[in-house]
């Protein structure tokens, strides 16, 4: 299990996803434990997933379901801790990580019986590259969900450091590890 106290981490949009729909105990203790030491740190990248996910929620809704969305949006957006933007070192970084793996690595994924397409998928793989970017300038190990992603990121950085002067290596942290054992 990994202590809230080796904070602060960056959360990917994933893991922030999972941990606050998580009603496990364990879970929600390990959020409070967090929350009572560090503000929770994110990528303005996932600030922008989650509201767009909010966003497509509530256009393809009506009436009071509406009302209910928009209310998780914007408790979402009054909670958040620190959202690092997206500057020029992070976008530099991105960058190279991109060129390094134009293509995501693992294969669509399926919600709600439908596949993403290419577009979206090549999407959400951008967006995880400059996820990775910022906890790699932020120097914060990352806490992910979406395993086979990040670690052909972090493989990547770790074949051509020469590549990523000063930064280290990407640190990552598994959902699953903040569950005791």
């Amino acid at each position: 299990m990994i202590d809230p106290a080796w904070g602060p981490f960056l959360f990917d949009t994933s893991a922030e996803s999972w941990l606050a729909r998580s009603e496990q105990p364990a879970i929600r203790n390990w959020i409070d434990a967090y929350w009572a030491r560090h503000p929770i740190d994110v990528s303005a990248v996932t600030v922008l997933q989650r509201t767009r996910g909010y966003s497509l929620l509530w256009h393809a809704s009506s009436g009071e379901r509406r009302t209910r969305i928009e209310a998780a949006r914007i408790g979402y957006l009054s909670a958040l801790g620190r959202v690092w933007p997206l500057d020029t070192a992070i976008a530099i970084i991105s960058a190279e990580i991109m060129a390094m793996l134009p293509e995501p690595p693992t294969p669509p994924k399926r919600s709600h019986k439908l596949t993403e397409s290419r577009q979206e998928r090549l999407s959400r793989w951008r967006f995880d590259t400059m996820i990775a970017a910022t906890a790699l300038v932020a120097q914060l190990k990352l806490i992910h969900n979406n395993a086979a992603d990040f670690e052909a990121i972090r493989s990547a950085i770790e074949i051509t450091p020469q590549r990523f002067p000063r930064l280290g290596s990407l640190s990552l942290i598994r959902c699953d590890s903040l569950l005791p054992l």
